[in-house]
């Protein structure tokens, strides 16, 4: 029998007044962006945010695709190791950035995002990078890895995803890969004021054609 996992008071209170939206710091929410206007051509469509805290960046993708969006969070006493509030077949993009390394139960978290999608719905979602070209080195040289934890008092994440993991399930799940790419590409300085724009966009450029070695992982996955 599956377990339930209730999100912890600590959890909760860490992010009880999370602002959502960080188009500067965030790079995997502006290239979440970029996806979803590349990928998700229906007219004004019903947008699920798993995440979503404050619902600032549910507002910002559904005004950017004219559509409706509506934001599940664990602030609002929802808990992504039950079946999601949200009826069956009737989301045509579910965003969940930097949700799935929380979860014990991955299996049946993409097994509710596919519930509610609609036949040919749309996933974006995106986590850290395991194998990312930082935890390579790090590991290399005996260092710990980057987003991997081993104590409670962290952000919480529990499972680390490489990019052929991270297929796999989607495989297994019921879910077409449309899209693999990373938020950036072994540069610390992406999200520095000081740092051209050129370069920014270059580095994010390299996330796309070598996403294996990139900081985070953001796939777009189509509903079978």
């Amino acid at each position: 029998m599956r377990k339930a996992i209730t999100p912890g008071a600590d959890q909760v209170q860490k992010f009880q007044h999370y602002q959502s939206l960080d188009l500067t710091n965030k790079v995997y929410q502006k290239k979440a962006l970029r996806l979803a206007k590349k990928f998700c051509r229906i007219n004004r469509p019903l947008i699920v945010e798993l995440g979503s805290a404050d619902d600032s960046f549910t507002k910002l993708i559904g005004e950017t695709l004219g559509g409706t969006g509506r934001g599940l969070d664990i602030t609002k006493g929802d808990d992504f190791g039950k079946p999601l509030q949200v009826k069956s077949a009737t989301a045509d993009l579910v965003i969940a950035l930097e949700v799935i390394e929380h979860l014990y139960d991955t299996d049946f978290f993409l097994g509710e995002i596919r519930r509610i999608l609609k036949p040919g719905g749309l996933l974006i979602l995106s986590t850290p990078n395991l194998a990312s070209l930082t935890n390579r080195l790090k590991l290399l040289f005996g260092s710990y890895p980057h987003y991997l934890e081993y104590s409670l008092t962290g952000a919480g994440h529990i499972h680390l995803y490489t990019l052929p993991v991270l297929k796999s399930q989607l495989h297994a799940t019921n879910f077409r890969l449309r899209a693999a790419v990373s938020a950036n590409f072994l540069c610390p300085f992406i999200t520095k004021k000081w740092f051209p724009e050129i370069l920014k966009e270059f580095c994010m450029f390299l996330g796309d054609r070598l996403p294996q070695f990139g900081s985070h992982l953001l796939v777009v996955a189509e509903k079978k």
